[in-house]
């Protein structure tokens, strides 16, 4: 007998998993406009959120760096598969998914690494028992600037949903890393122009006690060297003249060390014998 309402139980199950998707997918898109200027957050919830999703068992980002790509973010890797990846990196190839991504810079599908005739890291394999792995691409005007790459214990493909999806949180990822590069480059030339800023404050307050105290060497002095010990970062600062073999302060700022102390009375006695 016909049981309609079974058959829309289930016509309605994929949409039901769409539309958590999207659900998830929004609460991880919140978490990362919460984390704006945070990149290692931001990419620990891209990589969580992917394997999560998709139902991998682990994920992992990959950044360019002077040696090749290293692991930035990961997630599901057992403590010695981690410690492994620390400080290993990977360079372009045809021997796995990130590496062939790498060097295509396109989506590597690998439904069972075994049985993939290219496939030549069988001791990481082994080890973090892979077998079926997914890799994407992390372009910016088609420069790559890292792959996200996830994979599952068993035998079992991505769809092409969850690998769309993946390709969603990989432009994520790039916009991400771009907004922290342009961020970062903006606080620096802030930076800049604020140490420039106050190295010509500095020096107009040099000129300002010149040409106030005309012939007066002393107050000249302590706002020069007032100025270098905030400028420097410094906790105190001591300006020292050298007459013949002895030497004298001429102008101190902040509190100085016992030791400044003592230099200073034997400098000072110094003066004063015969």
């Amino acid at each position: 007998m016909y049981d309609s309402s079974a058959w829309r139980l289930i016509l309605e199950r994929p949409r039901q998993a769409g539309l958590g998707q999207q659900a998830a997918t929004a609460d991880v898109l919140k978490i990362i406009s919460r984390s704006t200027f945070d990149l290692q957050a931001v990419l620990d919830t891209l990589t969580e959120s992917a394997a999560r999703l998709c139902e991998a068992d682990m994920a992992a980002i990959y950044r360019p760096s002077a040696k090749g790509y290293g692991r930035v973010a990961s997630y599901g890797y057992s403590p010695e598969v981690t410690e492994l990846m620390k400080d290993n990196v990977v360079e372009s190839g045809r021997g796995s998914a990130v590496r062939r991504t790498i060097l295509e810079r396109k989506i590597v599908h690998s439904p069972d690494v075994l049985a993939d005739p290219e496939f030549t890291k069988i001791e990481f394999q082994k080890i973090a028992g892979i077998r079926t792995t997914l890799a994407v691409p992390l372009l910016r005007e088609n420069a790559l600037i890292g792959v996200i790459a996830l994979g599952r214990r068993t035998v079992r493909p991505f769809t092409d949903r969850q690998i769309e999806l993946v390709t969603t949180f990989a432009d994520q990822a790039v916009i991400a890393i771009e907004n922290a590069r342009l961020f970062d480059e903006v606080q620096a030339r802030t930076n800049e122009l604020t140490e420039s800023l106050e190295q010509q404050t500095a020096t107009s307050e040099v000129l300002q006690v010149i040409s106030s105290s005309p012939g007066e060497l002393e107050p000249v002095f302590e706002a020069m060297l007032a100025n270098a010990t905030r400028l420097c970062g410094a906790s105190f600062g001591a300006l020292w003249f050298c007459e013949g073999e002895a030497f004298r302060i001429g102008a101190v700022h902040g509190p100085l060390p016992a030791a400044y102390l003592e230099q200073w009375r034997n400098a000072s006695r110094s003066r004063r014998s015969p």
